[in-house]
């Protein structure tokens, strides 16, 4: 009698749940297609592509319908997500590449755990299920084809990329390759883990519903044991083919024997795999630039004025746009500080050099100002060609470029000026050491951190 009760409010739920709703808050009827959301989702096409309630062979049915059917969708969203991957990737746009791999990762992921609620399934609700799917079997998944169909764009779409660099997947994974196409690479081979996963998922709920075995077959005839081979098979096979190509030429030498001291810590290996990366990847520190001669106009052996950021006015034009002192601090004014030819980073060569001796016409007395510490004067600039003499003892400004090249000039004594210690001063155009110099990493940015210190104390 008890069961009896249950079932009518049961049948009696069951029918309520196929009409419409009123709600309340908006007060208007949902469920008669008539909403804007209705009519933009197509709800009243999309909850009638299940079986009706009394065609149903088993309730498990309706799971199993809509779980596959939700995949279909999800695997054409994944698609046409790989589509556009395509595009920004033929046009270098790799931010937009990984962000977008990103949601297709996570798209496959969802699907795969969709898996486990089917999982939910007994074997003998999905055997009587089974009857009623003829010889339908995954493979004839139009989601799975057009997934696997995008996939092969998607790998061309790489090798393009690979050969627009001129490198091979070799090339990219070995130190010092290039780390945004390693990103790149690795987001792709996310995806491709993820899409296996889906694969693995799916062959653990055939194992557990029908089992596996030669013996076992699927509806489409084949044993259910070929689902092991297809679960590992990959959509980027050379992606994965590479981890086999570096590990082949992989060598025990150079680490750590266990127990033994290892002092410092790191390992050596990867020590010099780091300094090739820099090497590869670090600014090249040797810029030639263009140096004013000793026998320029007495205006080059004066005060050179330094352009400083002026803030911008509520109603100021704002031609350009951005942020004047992000712009002055900005990587790209740095590097300009190294190639501009500009006399005001012979200036700061000459710190480093006595003194030239020009004709007396052209020297003129520098006034007693600062030496200019400029953090990026041009390294390796030809200097002006004169006889040395000795200067009073300057002060070594950091990032001053040693070591250029000195020639010779008609011989004039030619009047020294004090040179006092501080910023934005020019002293005369002098020769700076023989012999290359290339500065360090490590020596930059300690110099350009001093450089920045002595500035806002003056």
């Amino acid at each position: 009698m008890h069961t009896s009760t249950d079932y009518s409010h049961a049948e009696k739920l069951k029918q309520e749940l196929t009409q419409p709703m009123f709600n309340v808050m908006l007060k208007k009827w949902v469920g008669k297609g008539e909403l804007d959301y209705e009519r933009y989702l197509h709800t009243d096409t999309l909850l009638s592509l299940q079986s009706p309630e009394g065609e149903l062979v088993s309730h498990d049915e309706l799971m199993f319908q809509i779980v596959h059917q939700s995949q279909e969708l999800y695997l054409k969203l994944a698609s046409r997500e790989m589509v556009e991957v395509v595009a920004e990737m033929d046009r270098d746009a790799l931010w937009a590449v990984v962000a977008r791999l990103a949601r297709v990762q996570k798209i496959i992921a969802g699907i795969s755990a969709e898996m486990a609620i089917l999982e939910t399934m007994t074997p003998a609700e999905y055997q009587v299920i089974r009857r009623s799917l003829g010889n339908g079997s995954g493979q004839e998944s139009p989601g799975y084809n057009t997934l696997r169909h995008a996939a092969d764009g998607l790998e061309a779409a790489m090798e393009r990329m690979l050969a627009r660099r001129g490198l091979t997947l070799f090339q990219v994974y070995s130190a010092g390759g290039p780390k945004d196409l390693q990103h790149v690479c690795e987001q792709l081979l996310t995806v491709d883990e993820s899409f296996q996963g889906w694969l693995y998922a799916h062959y653990q709920l055939v194992r557990r519903t029908i089992g596996i075995d030669r013996t076992v077959k699927a509806l489409d005839g084949l044993p259910s044991q070929v689902l092991q081979a297809r679960m590992t098979l990959p959509l980027f096979r050379a992606l994965w083919d590479v981890r086999v190509e570096l590990t082949a030429g992989w060598k025990r030498e150079g680490g750590y024997a266990p127990g033994e001291s290892r002092t410092g810590g790191g390992c050596p290996m990867a020590a010099m795999n780091a300094m090739k990366d820099t090497a590869v990847h670090a600014p090249v520190a040797q810029a030639h630039a263009p140096v004013a001669h000793a026998h320029a106009p007495a205006a080059h052996a004066h005060h050179a004025p330094v352009a400083h950021a002026a803030p911008a006015h509520a109603h100021e034009a704002r031609t350009g746009g951005g942020c004047p002192m992000h712009a002055m601090h900005a990587p790209a004014a740095h590097a300009s500080a190294v190639h501009a030819p500009v006399a005001h980073a012979a200036a700061v060569h000459a710190v480093h050099a006595p003194v030239a001796h020009a004709p007396a016409a052209h020297a003129q007395p520098a006034p007693a100002s600062h030496v200019a510490h400029a953090p990026h004067a041009a390294p390796h600039a030809p200097a002006a060609h004169a006889q040395p003499a000795p200067a009073p003892h300057v002060p070594h400004a950091p990032h001053a470029a040693a070591h250029a090249p000195v020639a010779h000039a008609p011989h004039a004594p030619a009047p020294h000026a004090p040179v006092a210690h501080g910023p934005h001063a020019a002293v005369p155009h002098a020769p700076a050491p023989h012999g290359p110099h290339a500065h360090s990493h490590a020596a930059h940015v300690s110099a350009y951190a001093h450089a920045q210190e002595l500035r806002s104390q003056s």
